[in-house]
């Protein structure tokens, strides 16, 4: 009864990693692809990439609106990769928590309305923001999220050779990753807050650092829907290190308003993450 118990309980999770649709979904009406992507400050396994490479990626896929994490600071690489993506993505907002601080940015082939910035009230880079777009007359909020890091790279060695390294060096770990966890845990409680006093129908996107199974993407997701769950296939990762594990990057969407019908996360080069591409039937204002 105990193993039958275990397997029970970890069903949410299971089917939140794992997941193959039933049928087939409807053609859509109206289409907007959107894609979220860390790309590392734009740092490839080998060197920079260039903003031709990354603008090539965002046409073949035909995105519409992307949001990026730790979006380049400052120099010729960020200024390389506005004016590609811009030629394809026109109305784009960039910010950060304050100067030197980690960017974020949203481009997108709809105009931005508004945009206001999340911050947290911890001591940390990380934060968010949110921009209105005007999707075919009609008002859309797009949220960009950079939650608080796991720090998995600083101890990526602890992790994976944790046999060959003192009991202290091991307790750090986890002292780190629970305040961490905590730290991510508040930020979640501000998000799901402004997700809550949103007018107007939602696409959350970003890094949450969280896996499936974490308080922080049950309270981000809500009444939501996780673009994965609906139309993933096979094992859905995001991390594209530490044996492929982690699912950490999330598209969530209001349901009464679009409809997830692709999923693609392609296992590219251009960081430690994958990028999530999202198709999405939009009935806004139908």
């Amino acid at each position: 009864m105990v193993p039958i118990a275990a397997i029970l309980i970890c069903i949410p999770f299971i089917t939140s990693m794992f997941h193959w649709p039933l049928r087939k979904p409807a053609p859509p009406e109206k289409e907007v692809t959107v894609a979220t992507y860390n790309i590392h400050n734009q740092k490839g396994e080998n060197d920079f990439l260039d903003g031709q490479q990354f603008a090539r990626f965002v046409e073949v896929e035909s995105v519409d609106i992307i949001c990026l994490q730790e979006f380049p600071i400052t120099g010729v690489v960020r200024l390389g990769l506005i004016h590609e993506l811009s030629k394809l993505l026109p109305y784009y907002q960039i910010s950060s928590r304050q100067p030197g601080a980690m960017n974020m940015a949203i481009f997108s082939r709809y105009p931005i309305i508004e945009m206001q910035p999340v911050i947290f009230v911890d001591e940390t880079d990380n934060f968010s923001f949110w921009v209105d777009l005007d999707l075919e007359g009609e008002r859309v909020r797009v949220f960009n999220n950079h939650l608080q890091t796991t720090n998995i790279n600083q101890y990526k060695l602890s992790l994976t050779q944790g046999l060959r390294h003192t009991v202290a060096q091991m307790k750090k770990l986890k002292q780190v990753m629970e305040e961490n966890g905590s730290i991510r845990t508040r930020q979640a409680d501000v998000i799901r807050g402004l997700l809550d006093e949103s007018p107007y129908p939602l696409i959350v996107c970003g890094d949450f650092n969280a896996n499936p199974a974490s308080y922080t993407y049950r309270t981000i997701k809500g009444k939501l829907r996780d673009s994965f769950r609906e139309v993933g296939k096979g094992y859905g990762y995001s991390y594209r290190y530490l044996k492929k594990l982690y699912r950490i990057d999330y598209i969530f969407y209001s349901p009464d308003s679009f409809r997830a019908i692709h999923y693609h996360s392609p296992d590219l080069a251009f960081s430690d993450h994958k990028p999530v591409v999202v198709t999405f039937d939009f009935t806004v204002g139908d």
